[in-house]
């Protein structure tokens, strides 16, 4: 709203607060008139846990200010960010703010954008709520217009966000938002971008308190979940009433502590007299228990005696990134490259352990997960693993710690640390802990595969990790070239270093992926091959191979890759998961299914294998089979937006397209994506509102703009647009290009043939379309919506009977009424009475 500075006043020499409003809150008098008027009631505030006003006045230059106290201390905001608060901590704030509020709300005054940057606790520990200068007389006209709402996103009430009128319960439903963020550190509706946000903070009920901190108890969760209630008539009506429940809290929890003192005191005095007549038969009992947690396997079973086994036997897991402590960029990379290598091996045990999967490192990356909760929502997991790793001198200090998704409790620790010098050792002594800290039995033959392809040499291991640091965030191109530079400086200090040809591999694939540029692809496999060569035993090159070969177009090379992948680690759903596509590309649909179920058979509750499943169905038309697997990827992770637009998009095929247009929202709330956009603008496009799809696919581009898809839809939203025809030929002409150069990786792919031939169709270029056409029919193709294309390429073309004939086969293996009858290219066609025929012969007449 403004800017303050920390001003002296000089005729009564103290320090204030000044308060400068943006011009354009003021910019005429009806506006300035009523902020005066606004300003006035608020300075008529007296009291302790108010700011106190001193005077409104204007500068010489028009622009009005508040003079206020000012107090020494930190915001709210500021102390939240050092971690969540002790309960006891937070309801003593919570107890002043409903203190000043209720002086407040008792004048009729809301102060509409209460959050912790606008509460202070001074040095004395007295808080001070500011910003009244805002607030809004109850009954007064609303000063918000439609296009500005007033406040904090984050901590608005949904009548605040809707732009209803607004009351005593909006200042009661942001601050249950701040009780919320005190004890959990985090805010209980959130999102990307405004709209996500605002869908939250509409239709989402957030974490429950206690699931993100086990140690509130259930009365303290129930007064927060009243403050957000969504009805405002539901919520806490005053100040008041919320401060004496707090009390109430506040009060059971100095019984519990007097209860528990007066336990101890009273067992601690005849403590002597007792030891002396226990003291033997139980330093008997100790010795037992000592000589059997000497033995790994007793130790869990004494564990569970004693009430302590928490590991369960079922191990879902995922490693978050790890805290570089002290902050230095140079040991950023070293810290994420360790993150990478202990997921990777950890993956690797999951052939030997039936019951431990690992989600993949790139799959936290991609969502950003930071904590136990989101990885929990995101990927169904039930233990993390977090850590820091710390650099002091010439030795380093890695902390391990395993937690429990659900109640965010530490199960297990660890500390490893050593001189810079003996780092090589660090890859193989970290797998090691966190395998006894999960309960783990190592085999020879699995301590063999684990330090297969690695290094004795300490140098060539510290730039190998930092280049596995850079290669985590390979959306950057320079990233990318800085872990070519470090694999080959470890390459350097050691020769035979088969992991860092592993990474180079990888790290020129990811090259072509950014760049689409040829030349990566060779050297991609050129030192895939190497690291082979140097150790055979490594599965996830295998698997890296695989996806070059399949990505080029080579698959039967491909199915080669993956199988001997599965020959070294059998329980790899990775190379089941790829090789599935690679059957599907090739034709061979019977065995993609059965392969696809594998995969699901061996990681059942990984919900990535239920999307690749999913999107085969879709491919071949069997929607419904489609969104009974992708309501298995959101029942399994609720925070998953791929999830949420793949089962939109089966929805729409349905022709349900009220549920698409949710399940595409709940997908923006989450995060906001390009998927989401693009498969929203898609829906538009099929409503015939063109310029809106339009408008979408422009949004979505802004996020990734390499996708020759999305830029053909977009061109296709103008060329139906009445008088925008002329925009669609300069976007036909970048799909065009995207997708040349995605052919000459993989010349052989039906979906960018299709959709090319249908780009240059729409540029008039005949001869064009026709050569591509034909280059597609002889992959005799299989995709519906490939299908679907060449019948409106044939349309197009004015090649009617084709048209007609490849309609007719689409609607023959299940492809959607609905897309044909709402597809702008396809009226004409609909009107043929051949077309009509057809309908009726097939049974599928609207």
């Amino acid at each position: 709203m403004g800017v303050v500075y920390k001003a002296e006043d000089t005729k009564l020499k103290r320090t204030v607060a000044l308060k400068f409003l943006l011009f354009e809150l003021t910019r005429d008098e009806k506006a300035k008139k009523r902020f005066i008027r606004e300003a006035q009631a608020a300075s008529s505030l007296d009291h302790n846990n108010i700011c106190t006003i001193y005077e409104i006045d204007e500068s010489e230059n028009g622009q009005l200010f508040i003079a206020m106290a000012y107090y020494e201390g930190e915001t709210l905001k500021d102390k939240i960010a050092h971690g969540p608060l002790e309960l006891e901590e937070a309801i003593k704030i919570a107890g002043q703010v409903t203190e000043g509020l209720s002086k407040a709300h008792q004048r009729d005054i809301v102060h509409r954008d209460i959050k912790p940057a606008n509460i202070i606790v001074t040095t004395d520990g007295v808080v001070k709520i500011v910003d009244f200068g805002l607030a809004k007389l109850a009954g007064q006209p609303h000063l918000t217009t439609a296009s500005m709402i007033m406040g904090t996103a984050n901590y608005m009430s949904p009548e605040q966000v809707q732009g209803s009128k607004v009351d005593h319960p909006a200042d009661i439903w942001s601050l249950g938002v701040v009780l919320y963020e005190m004890v959990t550190g985090r805010v209980p509706f959130r999102g990307d971008y405004e709209q996500g946000l605002v869908y939250s903070i509409l239709n989402e009920n957030p974490e429950p308190i206690t699931e993100a901190n086990s140690s509130i108890p259930l009365e303290f969760e129930k007064i927060v979940n009243r403050c957000l209630l969504k009805d405002a008539k539901e919520r806490y009506q005053n100040a008041a009433d919320l401060q004496a429940d707090l009390k109430h809290v506040k009060r059971n929890m100095s019984s519990e502590k007097t209860a528990v003192h007066n336990a101890t005191t009273a067992a601690w005095y005849p403590f002597p007299q007792l030891l002396r007549k226990i003291a033997a038969p139980l330093g008997g009992v100790i010795l037992i228990l000592l000589l059997l947690l000497s033995l790994p396997s007793a130790r869990q079973t004494v564990k569970k005696w004693l009430g302590f086994e928490a590991i369960p036997a079922e191990k879902h897991l995922a490693v978050l990134p790890f805290t570089n402590v002290g902050g230095d960029p140079s040991n950023q990379a070293f810290c994420d490259g360790l993150v990478e290598t202990l997921t990777s091996k950890l993956t690797q045990l999951e052939q030997f352990q039936g019951s431990l999967w690992v989600v993949p490192a790139s799959e936290v990356r991609r969502q950003r997960i930071e904590s136990p909760s989101e990885a929990r929502r995101a990927f169904g997991v039930n233990l993390v693993v977090s850590g820091s790793v710390q650099r002091i001198g010439d030795r380093f200090h890695l902390t391990l710690n395993l937690v429990d998704a659900k109640t965010v409790r530490q199960l297990n620790s660890s500390v490893i640390s050593h001189q810079m010098t003996n780092i090589s050792v660090l890859q193989h002594e970290t797998v090691i802990k966190m395998a006894e800290m999960l309960n783990l039995e190592l085999h020879t033959q699995t301590r063999r595969l684990l330090t297969a392809g690695g290094t004795s040499v300490p140098g060539a291991y510290e730039f190998y990790l930092q280049g596995r640091g850079y290669l985590q965030r390979f959306e950057k191109v320079e990233n990318l070239d800085t872990a070519i530079d470090l694999f080959n400086r470890a390459i350097e200090q050691d020769s035979v270093y088969a992991l860092a040809y592993a990474g180079l591999g990888e790290a020129h694939w990811r090259k072509y992926e950014a760049s689409k540029d040829v030349q990566w692809v060779k050297h991609a496999i050129s030192y895939c091959d190497r690291a082979l060569k140097l150790s055979d035993p490594m599965s996830p090159v295998h698997v890296t191979l695989g996806l070059i070969h399949h990505g080029t177009g080579h698959s039967e090379e491909a199915l080669q890759d993956f199988q001997q992948a599965l020959e070294l680690d059998p329980a790899n759903t990775d190379a089941y998961r790829e090789m599935a596509r690679a059957y599907e590309a090739l034709g061979k649909l019977e065995q993609a299914e059965m392969t696809y179920e594998k995969a699901i058979q061996l990681r059942p509750s990984y919900w990535a294998n239920y999307n690749v499943l999913g999107v085969f169905y879709y491919r071949q038309g069997r929607y419904e089979d489609a969104s009974k697997q992708f309501q298995r990827v959101v029942a399994l992770t609720p925070d998953n937006t791929r999830g949420y637009n793949n089962l939109g998009a089966c929805f729409f095929l349905l022709q349900r397209w009220g549920e698409a247009r949710q399940t595409f929202e709940r997908s923006l709330a989450i995060k906001s994506n390009y998927s989401a956009y693009s498969n929203l603008a898609t829906l538009y496009f099929y409503e015939a509102r063109y310029a809106d799809a339009a408008q979408l696919y422009e949004t979505a581009l802004k996020i990734s703009d390499n996708d020759y898809s999305v830029w053909g839809n977009l061109a296709a939203s103008y060329y139906w647009t009445p008088d925008e025809r002329d925009k669609a030929q300069a976007k036909y002409q970048k799909a065009a290009y995207l997708a040349e150069q995605r052919l000459e990786v993989n010349p052989l792919d039906p979906d960018v043939l299709s959709n090319l031939a249908g780009y240059y169709g729409r540029m008039g270029n005949r001869s064009k379309t026709l050569s591509l056409l034909k280059q597609l029919l002889a992959l005799k193709p299989s995709n519906l919506e490939v299908i679907f294309r060449i019948a409106d390429i044939y349309e197009q073309l004015g090649e009617r009977e084709l048209a007609l004939k490849w309609i007719a086969t689409a609607l023959e293996k299940g492809y959607s009424l609905a897309e044909i009858d709402h597809y702008p290219g396809m009226r004409e066609l609909r009107a043929d009475s051949h077309f009509k025929l057809l309908l009726k012969n097939s049974k599928k007449e609207p």
